[in-house]
């Protein structure tokens, strides 16, 4: 029988369209803090579209969690050689120029953090210590197979990394409004108010505050509410509308 790459615990967050989603609206706010976001703008690919983009990004990473093990590491050292060959290129364009690990890990820490976050607001409880475990070994063996050096070895190592990115790291830069309006742009107002009204709620407090997302009554009683129904067709017709209409204003 063939093996799949990572634990049940990380397919059961991967595999819930749901989840994805969760940590689509998580990575979107904290992109935006990210100190090298600026290669988000020489490539332009995420400005210019970014719903679709980071659908696209989050379906790729997806798939690596139901491939057989033995694949994984080849598509790992590609997903490398890709932002290596944009390295090449903006290097030769503006000079000697790379993507640092530690932007690597900041990247990394997303999808640990909202895959966490997502699964405890929809299954509404805490994760267990050994799933938590679990899952950033997971995440950290993609990493490893990408040659990201001085990746935390464990989790209790990832959570102190985690404190400083949250409390010094991530801060408004150049490129934040910019990035925060190019989702504005590509989805309809209240898709827009809808995800920033999540995002106040969703992503850690300290972050909400920089990107100054301010939360509606009306909305915080939807939010409790949804895990508690979870009418799947409903959510999945509103992110399809949510696409559909990111591509008309496009």
């Amino acid at each position: 029988m063939t093996r799949l790459f990572g634990s049940e615990i990380t397919r059961k967050i991967w595999g819930d369209p749901e989840n994805v989603l969760l940590i689509y609206a998580g990575a979107a706010a904290e992109f935006a803090l990210n100190p090298e976001n600026h290669w988000l703008f020489y490539t332009r690919e995420l400005p210019s579209d970014p719903v679709r983009r980071f659908e696209k990004t989050l379906s790729y990473q997806k798939k690596l969690f139901f491939m057989p093990e033995e694949a994984v590491p080849a598509i790992a050292r590609h997903i490398k050689d890709i932002h290596t060959q944009v390295e090449v290129k903006r290097s030769r364009e503006q000079g000697e120029i790379k993507i640092s690990d530690h932007a690597y890990l900041q990247v990394f820490s997303m999808l640990v953090e909202y895959g966490i976050r997502g699964y405890e607001y929809l299954q509404r409880r805490k994760m267990s210590q050994a799933d938590r475990e679990i899952y950033f070994n997971d995440i950290r063996s993609i990493a490893l197979m990408m040659e990201i050096r001085d990746f935390p070895e464990d989790y209790c190592h990832y959570l102190t990394r985690r404190a400083r990115m949250v409390g010094s790291e991530l801060q408004c830069n150049v490129f934040t409004r910019e990035l925060m309006e190019a989702y504005r742009k590509n989805l309809d107002p209240f898709s827009y108010w809808g995800l920033l009204q999540f995002q106040a709620r969703f992503i850690d407090p300290i972050l909400a505050l920089r990107l100054d997302l301010k939360t509606n009554r009306i909305f915080g009683w939807l939010y409790w509410l949804y895990p508690r129904v979870r009418f799947k067709p409903l959510f999945k017709g509103l992110f399809d509308l949510m696409l559909k209409n990111a591509a008309l204003a496009s």
